[in-house]
């Protein structure tokens, strides 16, 4: 289950990109450094993840386990394999106009605000899947964590979204596609995937 929901979040990451509303704050940055460097974001993101495993490793140690191995490589290069199959395919990203009459017409904007809903769905589930089995958090993940407990003053939900607007701020200073997607995530991620998390490990017990 851990596997196969990072592998599923690299796709719907893959997917919010080519719409070009955002991603996730960390993804954000990856994508601006990945292009900076020339690399893949799967082979960026590697390297950012084993930066960021070693202070993991030197705080906290018992947030690692084989969903933080899954998360620091599976999703960059889900994300590529996903890039690697459209590219073969040849698919066209642009959606087909539906008229309803001359007052109503489904364009670009209606048809991508839809599928960034139902991508952000998908992550939510996935993500939230990933946590709830327990076999370790992503580096990025665990860093919030860790600053959250190294302080009594703000909550873990205050520093993770700024932890997150850190990082989006970052990422579009580098020159990375900032988007609603991202401002939504920004301030609902964390929320979102502990709600349903909470709901998917009463599923699994």
């Amino acid at each position: 289950m851990c596997f196969i929901s990072v592998c599923m979040m690299g796709f719907c990451l893959y997917w919010l990109d080519r719409l070009a509303w955002g991603t996730d704050p960390c993804t954000v940055t990856n994508l601006a450094l990945a292009a900076k460097f020339g690399l893949s974001l799967g082979n960026l993101q590697a390297i950012v993840n084993i930066l960021m495993f070693i202070i993991v490793f030197w705080r906290d140690k018992k947030q690692i386990g084989f969903g933080t191995v899954f998360n620091m490589f599976l999703v960059g290069y889900s994300y590529n394999f996903m890039a690697f199959i459209m590219e073969k395919a040849g698919v066209d990203y642009h959606f087909p106009k539906v008229s309803f009459g001359e007052g109503f017409v489904i364009s670009d904007f209606f048809w991508c605000l839809g599928a960034c809903v139902v991508l952000l769905v998908l992550f939510v589930f996935f993500a939230s899947i990933y946590m709830s089995v327990e076999l370790g958090t992503a580096p990025y993940d665990a860093l919030s964590m860790i600053l959250a407990d190294s302080q009594k003053r703000f909550s873990f939900r205050v520093i993770r979204i700024f932890w997150d607007a850190g990082f989006t701020i970052l990422g579009f200073a580098l020159g990375g596609t900032v988007g609603l997607v991202t401002i939504f995530m920004v301030f609902t991620i964390g929320p979102m995937v502990a709600w349903m998390g909470k709901r998917i490990q009463k599923f699994l017990v």
